[in-house]
């Protein structure tokens, strides 16, 4: 089988190719951090090609201008599979040359064998890996539609002679037709603590649209702005409308990246309205002052939260503006943001406020997730 992509010929591998392999192949920044061993000569690229490469749905990721082979890609059945899978999975591994890294080229090689393993090889699930550390990887996976799934510990990765974490994503192929066949989209941007496998609980009110966490790495709101926009850039060329489902300090984030240039319609849970007030807070529970904060500039705390001077500056000197329609969802619990704080958010923004009696901040017992559940559902 042969498959062409706008750059690309994705091809099976030849023993000609040998060479190209062990040009890419031979940086230790590319095989180790995938769980093998950088190839030694030509001939040992050959004897890979031969006696791994040649394996079926095995392909070479290939330059249309020249046919030379600057990566793999790989259709792995469950047999083989680095994780349990159903014999209607499979799993899928990549790779390509450092001096390709960062231009997409993975990416459209991916897109491409997501198409034959689900129209053609009648797959319903795809399965990828990537080893802790490995973050181009885990970004590769999450631009293709795959979301995280769960974590394996001191795995034996032989090739290396070591143990790893592994984490996986999935990829089901209604979730792939509503990616490329929508044009709506769901981004959902989870909490301190949270994760992307929260977003799961969401799609049944989307069934239209693509679903799916972000799984962002920022801890502050300046790191968090550009990650934000990149992200919503990215969404904004393939759907025509985007909501948001923002909790805690999620919310606040997407606010200070102002999301609200991308977003359509907006739903938030929980939402760290004013991270100032939160801040000023934080220093009266820590038992210090701004001062003692502006002199040591970062003061850990007892409930486990660092107060920063540079943290609590950025913040006042960048002020919150929303103007998405937005639904607001507060518990009446809430610990870390006063019902005063939430409603003047509300009033001062497009937004309607819904208030659980007896709801925490992190919404997460049986009677708060069915009160969500309704709320959400009455909004929709």
């Amino acid at each position: 089988m042969i498959f062409e992509t706008e750059r690309l010929i994705i091809r099976p591998w030849k023993e000609s190719d040998a060479e190209s392999l062990y040009k890419y192949a031979k940086d230790d920044r590319v095989g180790p951090i995938a769980g093998w061993q950088p190839h030694k000569s030509v001939e040992d690229s050959l004897e890979i090609i031969k006696n791994v490469l040649s394996a079926d749905e095995t392909y070479a990721v290939c330059l249309k201008e020249n046919n030379k082979a600057i990566g793999s890609i790989g259709l792995i059945p469950p047999a083989q599979s680095h994780t349990s899978i159903t014999d209607k999975e499979i799993e899928l591994g990549y790779w390509i040359g450092v001096d390709f890294w960062g231009k997409g080229l993975i990416p459209e090689a991916i897109r491409k064998i997501q198409d034959y393993a689900f129209n053609d090889l009648g797959y319903n699930a795809i399965w990828c890996g990537y080893y802790d550390g490995n973050e181009k990887s885990k970004r590769c996976q999450e631009k293709c539609g795959f979301s995280y799934h769960h974590t394996e510990e001191n795995k034996p990765c032989v090739l290396m002679g070591d143990l790893r974490t592994e984490h996986f994503t999935r990829l089901t192929k209604e979730d792939w037709l509503k990616m490329n066949n929508s044009d709506n989209a769901v981004i959902y941007i989870h909490g301190k603590g949270g994760n992307t496998l929260e977003a799961e609980h969401y799609k049944s009110f989307f069934p239209d649209s693509f679903v799916y966490g972000f799984d962002y790495k920022s801890v502050n709101p300046w790191d968090a702005r550009q990650e934000f926009q990149k992200e919503l850039e990215r969404l904004s060329t393939k759907y025509k409308k985007i909501t948001l489902i923002a909790v805690s300090i999620g919310a606040y984030f997407s606010m200070n990246a102002g999301l609200d240039n991308y977003i359509s319609k907006a739903y938030f849970i929980s939402p760290i309205a004013n991270m100032e007030k939160l801040i000023k807070d934080m220093i009266l529970w820590a038992g210090v002052t701004e001062k003692e904060l502006e002199e040591k500039k970062i003061i850990p705390t007892a409930f486990g939260e660092d107060l920063s001077w540079e943290y609590l500056q950025y913040v006042r000197s960048n002020k919150i503006s929303w103007n998405t329609p937005t639904d607001v969802l507060y518990g009446s619990t809430d610990n870390l943001q006063s019902l005063d704080t939430i409603k003047e958010f509300v009033s001062n923004s497009n937004s309607t406020l819904t208030i659980m009696d007896g709801g925490e901040h992190w919404f997460h017992t049986a009677e708060q997730m069915d009160f969500l559940d309704k709320w959400l559902n009455s909004k929709i």
